[in-house]
């Protein structure tokens, strides 16, 4: 094992020493790219995921969530196999998207408001690309599609419930806070919550911004190493490293728009590299494995890729 891990280290040291090699002989490039990676932090993650990141660290810390859905909890039992605060953290994820739905199962862990095994069970599915980057980002500025916007998300939530079917066996909901609910510890005054979700908020928003930097530069040295004979294959490179890279890069591509559809809606459903290393971080705080979101977002791509392609047969 000790082999295994050194050499994993040996092989990121390598990819850091290249990635500063890029990084010195092509000053502009990596500029640019820095740059793009800050304005989409800055522009769309920011604004759009900061305010629902406190608001869920506080309803979650209350405990409103259960209170606010319990009325359905039979509803979530019986078609989502969740409990109410569950369901909470599976909806505002796919509202909000990327890394939203993790983010909120980790807290939702932590605060011990749900399960290990429906913590894992969430990670199968509940993290997704949110509706206003399918809509803006992928069918209106890459593909130019928009009236393929109620079909595209049909497609992608009916992949989301059948990647929950796939796993719901294998992560029972037999130990949730119904039945066998912590003792949760007594909350703090309004105004240290209030701090405490704001500061919580800003550091992991800050980490996801370093992430989107960093894979941005390395989406530019990666697109202007690869070799020009690997010719339409560069687009979908690009976007298993970073999606809004490999998706614009797609778009930009001589393939059909029927195949850039197809494969645009896959990678956004898988996520990409970038994603998967926030992920990772959001979780980890928690303890929770990385193993499920991975297993579940491969399950997830597969059914999104094979939804695409009944729908492009369909019209």
């Amino acid at each position: 094992m000790s082999a295994k891990i050194l050499k994993t280290k040996n092989l990121l040291f390598v990819c850091i020493l290249l990635l500063l090699l890029y990084m010195f002989l092509e000053p502009q490039r990596s500029l640019e790219a820095s740059q793009r990676g800050l304005l989409l932090w800055f522009q769309t993650l920011l604004p759009t995921l900061l305010p629902f990141m406190i608001l869920s660290n506080l309803v979650i810390r209350v405990g409103t969530a259960e209170r606010l859905l319990s009325p359905f909890a039979p509803f979530f039992r019986r078609f989502l196999h969740l409990s109410p605060a569950g369901a909470y953290g599976c909806l505002l994820g796919l509202l909000c998207g990327y890394p939203m739905g993790a983010k909120l199962t980790a807290d939702l862990y932590r605060e011990k408001r749900i399960s290990l095994s429906e913590a894992q069970y969430l990670l199968t599915f509940s993290n997704n690309p949110s509706p206003v980057f399918i809509t803006t980002y992928v069918l209106l500025h890459c593909l130019r599609l928009p009236q393929y916007t109620l079909a595209s998300f049909a497609l992608l939530y009916s992949a989301n419930y059948a990647t929950s079917l796939v796993f719901r066996s294998r992560f029972p909901l037999a130990d949730s806070p119904e039945g066998k609910r912590k003792e949760i510890p007594p909350l703090p005054s309004t105004g240290k919550l209030l701090d405490i979700s704001i500061m919580n908020a800003f550091e992991t928003i800050t980490r996801l911004g370093g992430f989107i930097i960093l894979f941005s530069v390395l989406s530019a040295a990666l697109g202007q190493c690869l070799p020009p004979a690997l010719g339409n294959a560069v687009p979908c490179l690009l976007g298993a490293l970073e999606i809004s890279t490999g998706l614009e890069a797609i778009a930009l591509c001589t393939l059909p728009m029927k195949v850039k559809y197809i494969l645009s809606m896959s990678l956004a459903s898988l996520g990409g590299l970038c994603i998967l290393a926030q992920t990772n971080t959001v979780i980890g705080e928690a303890g929770l494995p990385l193993r499920p979101y991975l297993e579940g977002k491969l399950v997830n791509g597969t059914f999104t890729l094979i939804f695409s392609l009944l729908f492009i047969q369909i019209i």
